[in-house]
């Protein structure tokens, strides 16, 4: 049986009330999905939420499936309980590169052909698409995969980008100009063609962390999901457009769009935890057609929430740590932490061998990602996925004047709330890099750091100890 959500929901269900939790109570698509979730983050508590009743829609929801590291583990097949998160990392950078070319089967096979809606049956309202903040111009699809086609070399590619619903056929389509299918949508302009897409939404998580890849652009994303979920993906042309879409997902909104056309998007809950400055330009989606399973599950993701960082960050973390080993091969993890919005802050951890190398490190980390702005570097025995450990390395191996650097007038993502423009008086796309130094000093004497007789950790256990 192929991988897909519902596989992969029966597994979060098993392993326990921490990983996947049931909504009782028929919900509002207006902020209410929204505020379940972010109450659970406020205890800590980050599980699947199947949400079965939105009201408007026939159709169940689906949330929360990038809310912690443990659950990277479930998609992976690993056990989150014994597994420490640097293997997490190991894992996915091995299934990453190792990948599995599509298999392309019939439509009639396909479950994500049950039902077909074309012409005047197309209907976005059908979906409990979520109006997910206050000051959102509209509902928003926040986690689709859209997959198009490079007009010149015909490989497909699959990103993640925001579309506000625009009518009952019509979708906006927010693409960072940086990203891949914002390339393929200006090759499209130039030739004066028309580019078909697919919204995938509703799938095994690995689909939207193979989304998140980066890579080159003749890199086929859906070759890369197949690596991911250790089996090819099979997929089944589109509807309405020439485009190939995985055969077991449960939704796929068919569509064309004009890439010399823009309307406006937004303002918008952006993953900095602020919402965006304005409204910008999108590209515009006819639908052609809406295909789906019969007893579709509709997959959200809440922009506001620590999940919509989490989304990217093994892909992330992947590329950055390669960054890192080429200059330094003695890295042992890289992890972008959630309280950096899972992207503005890296925390590097090297078995330091020469003076000077924790900021070379930290350099080639800054270069992997360009959306960064501290880079935090610490020896191999601090844990980086543990901010307190971080923060102590800070507070006991780093001078300030010696150890933190600071490199101004850099490029910033368009996002930042506290960019400024080149002359400093107003909003703009210039930020700083910080980088500290919090690693020991190499051949000095250095105090020993205290820590527990490792025999009597591993062999004493609390619940042998403590009354219940």
């Amino acid at each position: 049986m192929s991988k897909d959500i519902r596989q992969f929901l029966e597994v979060v269900r098993k392993a326990g009330p921490d990983y996947y939790v049931d909504i009782k109570k028929s919900l509002k698509p207006y902020l209410e999905v929204c505020i379940i979730q972010q109450k659970l983050a406020k205890e800590s508590r980050f599980p699947v939420i199947y949400c079965p009743e939105i009201e408007g829609s026939e159709l169940p929801l689906v949330t929360d499936l990038f809310g912690s590291y443990e659950m990277f583990a479930l998609a992976l097949d690993m056990d989150p309980q014994k597994i420490d998160k640097a293997e997490i990392l190991k894992e996915f950078r091995r299934r990453e590169a190792d990948t599995k070319p599509v298999q392309m089967i019939a439509a009639s096979e396909a479950p994500i052909r049950e039902v077909i809606l074309k012409g005047e049956d197309v209907d976005l309202s059908l979906l409990p698409i979520i109006h997910h903040h206050e000051l959102n111009s509209g509902k928003y699809v926040t986690i689709g995969c859209m997959i198009c086609k490079d007009p010149d070399t015909g490989i497909p590619n699959v990103g993640v980008y925001r579309h506000e619903v625009k009518g009952k056929d019509k979708l906006g389509c927010q693409i960072n100009p940086a990203n891949h299918g914002a390339y393929i949508a200006r090759r499209h302009a130039e030739l004066g063609k028309p580019m078909e897409v697919i919204i995938c939404i509703g799938h095994h998580p690995a689909m939207v962390l193979a989304a998140c890849c980066r890579g080159s652009l003749d890199m086929n994303e859906l070759e890369v999901m197949g690596g991911l979920l250790g089996e090819p993906v099979e997929v089944v042309l589109g509807e309405t457009v020439d485009i190939p879409v995985p055969a077991y997902a449960e939704i796929a909104i068919e569509g064309v769009t004009d890439p010399n056309k823009w309307v406006a998007d937004g303002p918008f809950s952006e993953y900095t935890g602020y919402y965006g400055s304005g409204s910008t330009s999108c590209y515009l989606i006819q639908v052609t057609g809406i295909t789906m399973r019969r007893d579709a599950i509709y997959h959200d993701l809440d922009p506001g929430h620590r999940e919509h960082g989490m989304s990217t960050v093994l892909p992330s973390e992947s590329v950055v740590y390669e960054a890192v080993r080429r200059v330094v091969p003695t890295v042992k993890a890289v992890h972008f932490p959630p309280s950096g919005n899972c992207v503005n802050h890296i925390y590097v951890s090297i078995k330091k061998r020469v003076s000077g190398e924790a900021k070379l490190a930290a350099l080639a980390a800054l270069s992997a990602e360009n959306m960064a702005k501290m880079v935090v570097v610490v020896d191999e025995d601090i844990d980086v996925y543990n901010e307190h450990e971080v923060l102590w390395a800070i507070a006991t191996r780093t001078v300030g004047d010696k150890d933190i650097s600071i490199i101004p007038g850099v490029s910033s993502t368009t996002h930042d709330p506290c960019a400024y423009d080149e002359t400093r008086l107003g909003k703009g796309n210039m930020s700083s890099y910080i980088i500290i130094d919090a690693t020991k000093p190499v051949g000095l004497p250095f105090l020993t750091r205290i820590t527990p007789n490792q025999e009597l950790w591993n062999t004493m256990n609390l619940r042998d100890y403590l009354k219940q």
